[in-house]
């Protein structure tokens, strides 16, 4: 065991003989002066020895109180530096993503524990807050990225941006209402039914209803604009999922929902988004080891997101 005098008395001490007196000392600890004497009083007991020197025409060390200054001087110096090189290393295994909230919520979240089981030094920060347009946040950090939707990677100027995926969108509902007398069997039993719609997005029923009818026919009478209208996906999900109507399933946003039967797709056709999603960054992060991981892990997750789901269908 070891025998050392009180940590808050060094450290204390420490502090008066770096600052030269013991009321800078107290400013710098958030304590009174007789706090700091009074440690310094409990230390030179410890020490057996006076380690200050008091007297009328000012303050100092003795010759055992400078030995011990300088001692402890070279031990604390060693522990800011040990402290400084640990939360670097700590800071560069920290990934911020910066990501829009419905992939988040939807896939990022649900997959992120393979990432961890691949890279467990590695920790993810999820961001959904703040303006989803142009990622400040990676403008600003080696060590971050961003998810965001759109056409092309010249939306984010100065930044490198990578395309993940194209959104193929689709009919789904609760699977109940693929029975009963109103059951959804095919598109033209749509107008016996509630659309969902989130109205934050510009693509959806009006796209798929499009190409249905130029399918099979039947839909062209439908109102893509006439239903119930949510801000979010996840909400539209949700209402969904509860009965209240068909919604706009979005792969790979919704393949958990389908997986585990909360929703069922009634119909085979699906149609790609023209908005794709983009995994975006500093260009000199981009071959960080820490992005190159998310982004190798990220490619790979949504490849077989893929594979899964075609065989499904």
């Amino acid at each position: 065991m070891r025998q050392l005098p009180s940590l808050t008395a060094l450290r204390t001490f420490e502090a008066v003989g770096r600052l030269g007196s013991i009321k800078a000392a107290a400013h710098e600890l958030n304590v009174t002066p007789a706090a700091v004497g009074h440690q310094i009083r409990l230390l030179e007991e410890n020490l057996r020895t006076p380690i200050v020197r008091r007297s009328n025409t000012g303050f100092g060390l003795t010759d055992a109180g400078q030995a011990l200054f300088l001692s402890l001087m070279s031990a604390f110096d060693a522990l800011e530096e040990a402290a400084r090189r640990i939360r670097a290393t700590a800071e560069k295994s920290t990934l911020q993503v910066d990501s829009l909230p419905s992939f988040a919520s939807c896939w990022l979240v649900p997959h992120l524990s393979s990432f961890y089981a691949e890279h467990p030094g590695i920790q993810v920060e999820v961001n959904t807050v703040g303006d989803l347009g142009y990622p400040s946040a990676v403008a600003k950090s080696a060590t971050a990225v961003a998810i965001r939707v759109g056409t092309s990677a010249d939306q984010w100027p100065d930044l490198t941006a990578e395309k993940l995926f194209h959104e193929e969108m689709f009919p789904a509902c609760a699977p109940s209402l693929l029975s009963g007398p109103r059951a959804l069997r095919e598109p033209g039993d749509l107008p016996s039914h509630t659309l969902l719609i989130v109205s934050r997005r510009a693509e959806g029923w009006r796209e798929w209803l499009a190409a249905a009818d130029a399918e099979c026919g039947g839909t062209s009478a439908i109102d893509p604009d006439h239903g119930r209208k949510f801000d979010t996906i996840q909400l539209a999900f949700t209402a969904a999922i509860e009965g209240m109507g068909v919604v706009i399933g979005r792969s790979p946003l919704s393949d958990q929902y389908l997986k585990a039967g909360l929703l069922i797709e009634p119909f085979r056709l699906r149609v790609p988004s023209t908005l794709a999603y983009w995994l975006v960054s500093q260009p000199a992060a981009a071959d960080t080891p820490i992005v190159q991981a998310f982004r190798n892990w990220i490619h790979k997750e949504l490849a077989s997101t893929r594979e899964t789901c075609s065989a499904d269908i």
